[in-house]
């Protein structure tokens, strides 16, 4: 009974320091104990990955997949996978979608941009000014400052180029939801000063063979 009892409290403990950290997030019910079910020991994780972000407003993976991204023995397809990125894009004007190109086979592949509203508001007049900075031939160093001054950059993540690559596709959303959704400082900042751009499966055509999916 005692052993319980100690259990007991050390688990509380455990757990009200955990919600320290993430504040001002609240772990979305029951992210914690899975991610720690899934990833077997604290070693192999941090904790900024360590819970799910709750929304009201967002679907998270596990709303949306009815399971938390990564979960042992799941995978989801390219379809699958650009179903959510569309879902993320409906629901928060922090993310929108794009389809840039046509795999071999004839699956799309899509690119998602994660922002503050006023950065996704003005990704146009962004990608013109990274444009602009790509080409030293169009712009002084002072006229080169003054745009750096007025844009952002981009992070560009790619992910699922190979087949066999599982792990990064379900990372990847989990990220966007996390970039979208998230009020840690941190996260706040990088949705403030950049555009996080997401190709969440490079190689549909190999994603969906090593998936199991033969959907085009």
């Amino acid at each position: 009974m005692l052993t319980r009892i100690l259990t007991a409290i050390c688990l509380t403990a455990s757990l009200a320091a955990h919600a320290l950290t993430i504040a001002p997030d609240v772990a979305e019910p029951g992210s914690v104990e899975e991610i720690a079910k899934a990833t077997t020991e604290p070693r192999f994780s941090s904790p900024w990955v360590s819970y799910v972000p709750a929304s009201s407003s967002v679907p998270s993976p596990k709303a949306f997949y009815g399971r938390i991204a990564g979960a042992p023995g799941e995978l989801v397809n390219s379809s699958q996978a650009y179903a959510y990125a569309r879902a993320l894009a409906a629901a928060s004007p922090r993310v929108k979608v794009f389809t840039i190109g046509r795999s071999e086979e004839g699956r799309d592949i899509i690119l998602i941009a994660i922002a503050d509203e006023k950065g996704i508001e003005s990704l146009d007049s962004l990608k013109a000014a990274n444009a602009a900075l790509a080409d030293p031939r169009t712009l002084d160093a002072a006229a080169a400052e003054n745009v750096i001054a007025k844009s952002r950059p981009f992070y560009y993540f790619n992910a699922g180029l190979h087949s066999d690559e599982t792990g990064s596709t379900e990372s990847v959303l989990e990220l966007a939801y996390r970039l979208a959704v998230s009020e840690q400082p941190m996260i706040r900042r990088i949705r403030e000063n950049t555009v996080v751009l997401i190709n969440p499966v490079a190689n549909p055509d190999g994603r969906d063979k090593s998936s199991g999916s033969t959907v085009i």
